[in-house]
This record gives C-alpha cells, structure tokens and sequence, in this order.
C-alpha cells in the first residue's frame, strides 16, 4: 500500500511539473530579491499556496488572500504574496494539486527584458542591413532606401524628398511622425532621469563603443529621420507610407513605392518637442548635433503657432495606412511649450504653460493621442528643470495625486493593475500608469510606488487573465504569432525578442478578420480579450509607442535594483 502510494505521488510530482498550470499566473520571468511577489490564483477552492525549489522540496507557505470575483475576467481570484522570501533560485508555485510555471528570484532579472525592448528599436531599422554580428538569426536585408520619395497630393508641393533611416512604425512598415514623437519622447525622458540605465556597450549596436549611451544611440537613429521630415518653412510632414499596407512579406521584398505624405500641425509639434528635449540630453555628448535639433524645434514651433488647426484628423481619400489623426492639440502644444522652456529658460514658452501646471489630468489610453503633456510635466518637475521651485511643487503635487489615485484603483482591481478599461494598446496603458508611479517615487521616495511599478510590470509579463507573458521572447507562455511582417516572414519560428503587444482589446476590431482567417477570440470577458495569432492586429500588433513605457518600466526597475533599493 505504501508502495502504491509513492508511486502514485511520483506520477504526480511529473505528471503537474510537465504541465504548469494555467490557473496560477504569475510575472513568469521572476521577482527581485528584495522586491513584491505577489501572484493570482484563478477558480481553485484552494487556500493555501507552497513555494517550491528546484528539488521541489517546500521552502515557504502561506494562506492565499480572497479577493472575489472580477466582472473583467469571470474568475474568482485569489492572491499569494511571498515578499518576504528573498533567497536567489528557481522556483515554481504549488497550489493543491497544480503548479505554476518556473520563475526565478534574483537581482538582474529585469537587465535582459529592458536590454531586449530597447534592442527591438535596432531591429525595426530602417534603410541599413539588419547584421548578424548584431542581430543573430534575425539579420535581414536592408529594406527601404526611403530617397527620392514623391510628395502625396496632401502635401501641396511638387519633387521628392530624401527621408532615410528611423524605424518601421509598428507590425507594418510605414513611418508616423506622431508616434515616432511619443515613442522618442518617453524614452529620452528615461535618459535624462536615469543617464547610466543603458550605458555605452550595453547593445551591441552598431554604435556601441563610441563614448555615447546606446540609448541615445539608438534614439538618435530615429531623430534624425524625424528632421528630414521638416519642410523648409519648419512644418512638418505627417508620414511616409505607401497607399496601402502590403502583404506579410520582409522589408526588403515590400513595395517600394512609398509617398511622403501631408503635413500636420501635431507633427510639427512633436517635432519641436523631441528637438528641444534631444537639444539638452545631446549637449554633452554631441553639442553641435544638440543646436541642430534646438533649431529645427523652434522653427516647428513657429511653424505650429502659425498654422494652430491645421489638424490632418482624417487620412487623404486614397490612402488607407495609420491616420494618426488628432483635432486636440492642447497637450502637443503644452508638451512642447515644456520642452523648449525646460531647454532655453525662455519666458515665451514660460508664459504660455504657467496657466496649466496646477490643474492637469494624465491621461494613459492612445498614448500617441494623450500622453503628449505627460512628458512635459516629467520634464518640468525634473531636479535640472528652470521651473521656479513654487511652480515645480504645483507639479509634484498633482502628480502625487494621480499617482494615488491610481494606485486606490489598483488595489480595488484583483489583478493589481491600475486600469480596468481595456481598449486598444491596454498593455501600454498599464506601464504608462507605472511610469506615473516612478515619476511619484522620485518625488517622494514612497516605497509604495516602487511596489506600484513592480505589480504593472508582473502583469505584463505573465501575471494577468490571459496568463501570457506578452512580451517576445520572456517567459514560458509568451506570446509568439505577433501580428508582424518580418516575424512573419523571416521563417523563423520565434519573433523578434523584445517586443509589448497590444494585449487586451474589448472592442476586438479585428473580430470579423479572424473569424474569416479561422480563428476567434477564446472570450470576449474584457481582460481575456487576447489572441496570440498573426491576423489579430487588435490585440497582437507590437508598435514603437507600446514598446518606450516597456522600455522605461524595465530601465527603471533595473536602475533601482542596482541602487540596492527595494520595490
């Protein structure tokens, strides 16, 4: 009998360890040595959790913590917390009879996921061979030259125009002023506030080794296309697309007959914001480069002041790629009001932003849209910022009180995020709030903040009501059929590593697509509203603008962990 019963526990113990459960969900790349572990527990009558180690031997127990049911998921969730275990190694989580994927404790786990997101930018390289000696097995070919484009109608000007380099917007292969400014912009805000998060060699780019962070390595690759989209009276063009979007075929097999299309005040704006910020962060590095780009910003700014309307809120009637449309222009204007008085300490941007600092709410949903101003404020309450200190303490307040309110809302949520509405980009819209978070932790040093980026970031690397890791190439669930070309295309059956996709997306636009490719949506609960296959371009699109809050969250977890601070 006691030899049946062995017998039966060592099936058992195989039996769960090669079929992790998929009803415990949690960050499946790990947890910081000194920082929360907290994870979910869905529809398991279970009360009690163990962790175990590699030998499966039981090193912590603890109840599990009722939280009830959420209406976004239709589970009945639980919560397991193990903050207080600290000891480095590799561990699953058992509850009754089911275990969880393998993840590590450790104090470098977030350095390969914040390497690999900002190393994604290099990847979506435009108009340069993608090297192996860089890339690996994801070397391609170079795609577009981008020379010698056409003007689109749009634009009101004849010729062409010579727009090489940047990146490759998102899961296609156009180039979008407006998102290339939000992406650019949040990632320089994470330079300046944490200049050794990406140091020098830190890549392995092309770049690397040139006395100048790959960060702003990288950065500047997709700045300096940005200027070649200013025109000479200092607007700026919208894009550069081809009419439609193309198959699911690499860059260097894509149609070439791209146009440069329209111009935009917004994209003006962008452009004097990203000026004015790479202006001061450049300065030590490259100045003569630093008083090139503060030039082309002034010239957009007055540009945009000029023509304050000109709002490109639709696309033209034959061209069917990305609008990237806007008809408010409050935040861009203020954004880049920010910016250049933050860099020139002139009192014409002063007195054009002094009326809204105290009275602002950060928005997270189409970050492109709505997260403009957010950067200015960043920039603003910066300690190296001209801003008067009562002006600046305006600012700190009102960001600690965003920061609180989303944190009382991600304590009401099971899951422990801060946002409950899903919509297109929502993995975007969590990180966004974590950056809130880590702007409130510089301000006043609150552990809890710290806690608050530590429990976005878990979500989005595994512990959510998908139960995927929806980052490329980090966890045991990972997404894997994103919907874009060269992943696609490249034979290769792993994506490119590094990259955020969409996530959940109660409005499933792509809905009537998938159903004629095959495929449905498992639910239609909105926190499940996910698919991890190639035609879902609502849920699992990657895009430069989702994957800078990805890169921020990951830089600044890693920079705490090496200050030896605990989340």
């Amino acid at each position: 009998m006691k030899n049946c019963a062995l017998l039966l526990f060592l099936i058992s113990t195989l039996f769960y360890a090669q079929n992790p459960s998929e009803q415990i969900r949690i960050n499946q790349v790990g947890y910081l040595e000194k920082g929360e572990k907290i994870f979910v527990v869905s529809d398991l009558p279970d009360k009690i959790f163990e962790l175990l180690d590699e030998s499966k031997k039981v090193v912590f127990k603890r109840n599990l913590e009722e939280k009830g049911v959420w209406d976004k998921s239709g589970e009945k969730v639980t919560l397991g917390n193990f903050s207080t275990y600290s000891k480095p190694g590799k561990y699953t989580i058992k509850v009754g009879n089911h275990v969880s994927y393998a993840f590590e404790i450790g104090n470098d786990i977030y350095r390969g996921v914040k390497n690999a997101a900002l190393k994604s930018y290099y990847l979506q390289r435009i108009s340069m061979p993608i090297e192996e000696q860089y890339a690996g097995i994801f070397k391609r070919e170079k795609g577009h030259d981008d020379i010698g484009l056409l003007f689109h109608s749009s634009a009101n000007k004849s010729g062409s125009l010579d727009t090489p380099g940047g990146w490759y917007d998102a899961g296609d292969y156009g180039k979008y002023m407006i998102n290339a400014g939000i992406a650019t912009g949040i990632m320089l805000s994470l330079a300046e506030n944490y200049p050794d998060a990406f140091p020098d060699n830190s890549l392995n780019i092309p770049e690397s080794g040139n006395n100048i962070p790959d960060i702003l390595d990288e950065l500047k690759y997709e700045i300096d296309w940005m200027l070649t989209m200013q025109d000479e009276d200092g607007g700026a063009f919208v894009k550069v697309t081809t009419l439609n979007f193309c198959g699911m075929v690499m860059p260097s097999e894509a149609p070439k007959d791209r146009l440069v299309i329209g111009k935009s005040t917004a994209a003006a704006l962008h452009l004097a914001a990203i000026g004015a910020m790479a202006s001061r962060i450049y300065t030590p590095y490259l100045p003569e480069y630093a008083n090139k780009c503060l030039l082309a910003a002034e010239k957009a700014w007055e540009w945009a002041n000029k023509n304050p309307t000109k709002y490109y809120a639709q696309n033209p009637e034959d061209v069917k790629t990305g609008p990237y449309n806007d008809t408010d222009l409050n935040e861009e204007f203020f954004w880049a009001n920010s910016e250049l008085y933050a860099t020139t300490k002139k009192g014409i941007y002063y007195n054009k932003i002094k009326s809204k600092l105290s009275h602002f709410t950060l928005r997270l949903e189409e970050n492109w849209r709505n997260y403009n101003d957010n950067i200015g404020y960043y920039s603003l309450v910066n300690k190296k910022s001209p801003l008067p200190e009562n002006d600046k303490k305006v600012i700190e307040n009102r960001l600690v009180f965003v920061a609180d309110s989303l944190a009382s809302v991600q304590k009401s949520i099971p899951y422990q995020i801060p946002i409950d509405h899903f919509v297109w980009g929502s993995n975007s819209d969590v990180l966004d709030a974590a950056i809130i978070f880590a702007q409130a932790y510089e301000l006043t040093k609150r552990p809890k903040y710290l806690k608050a980026v530590n429990e976005c970031s878990d979500y989005v690397l595994g512990k959510n009501a998908t139960g995927y890791s929806f980052v490329t190439g980090f966890g045991s669930k990972q997404a894997m059929r994103i919907h874009h070309r060269p992943s696609v295309a490249d034979g290769i059956d792993a994506p490119y590593p590094g990259f955020l996709v969409g996530g959940p997306n109660f409005h499933m636009q792509d809905k009537g697509s998938l159903a004629a490719s095959g495929f449905s949506y498992a639910s239609e609960l909105p926190a499940k509203s996910y698919i991890d296959e190639i035609p879902s371009f609502a849920s699992n699109e990657i895009c430069i603008n989702w994957n800078a809050p990805l890169v921020y969250v990951s830089g600044f977890l890693d920079h705490y962990n090496d200050q030896n601070q605990s989340p």
